[in-house]
């Protein structure tokens, strides 16, 4: 579709509820063998889908594989709530198709995002989507040993030890082990 088609479409609207249950098959799809939990809540002027799991995946493989279920957008830089329709299909999840309301121009517009000729345009009421990945102790342990490998501390000790000055996860005077053990995670999925 090209621009024009796009803004001549109407999509259609699809409540928070009901988004949570197209978007839980897709996060079957993309990390098989990972639980996760899809909450909805309801609120004045919104609605969110807040998704949880524990070792898995990285938080950025589920936003990327998630995002496409928000309607909803924000700009930090001019303090602005703005919406988004997306391409959907069983198949391949939810893509954005396009953006509208926001105070910057450049956010505003379709993207180049269809799938395939089975994608329908559709607007989630989903005004925002969490995410939170809960380490377990066990994988929080093997994070914590290599963090305190690559920062020369001895292998024993405890989450509360202070990294030292040189290490690659200290990013300030007072970071712990469980600041680093954290710096990793974010870059380290758990099969």
């Amino acid at each position: 579709m090209t621009e024009i088609q796009i803004a001549a479409t109407r999509p259609r609207y699809i409540d928070v509820a009901e988004a949570a249950k197209m978007l839980r098959p897709v996060l079957r799809a993309c990390f098989p063998g990972v639980k996760f939990s899809v909450r909805i809540d309801r609120y004045s002027m919104g609605a969110s889908i807040d998704v949880a799991w524990t070792d898995g995946p990285t938080v950025e493989d589920v936003r990327n594989a998630a995002y496409g279920f928000n309607g909803g957008r924000f700009e930090g830089m001019t303090d602005c709530s703005y919406s988004a329709n997306s391409w959907y299909c069983k198949k391949h999840g939810a893509r954005s198709a396009e953006t509208y309301g926001c105070d910057l121009s450049d956010n505003n517009g379709p993207t180049n995002s269809r799938c395939c000729g089975d994608a329908e345009l559709v607007h989630f009421s989903t005004t925002s989507l969490g995410t939170r990945r809960v380490l377990s102790e066990g994988f929080t342990s093997v994070l914590a040993a290599q963090v305190r490998k690559e920062s020369g501390l001895p292998e024993q000790g405890e989450l509360t030890d202070s990294l030292p000055y040189n290490s690659p996860y200290a990013y300030g005077d007072f970071d712990t082990v469980r600041d680093g053990v954290y710096r990793l995670s974010v870059k380290t999925s758990r099969p």
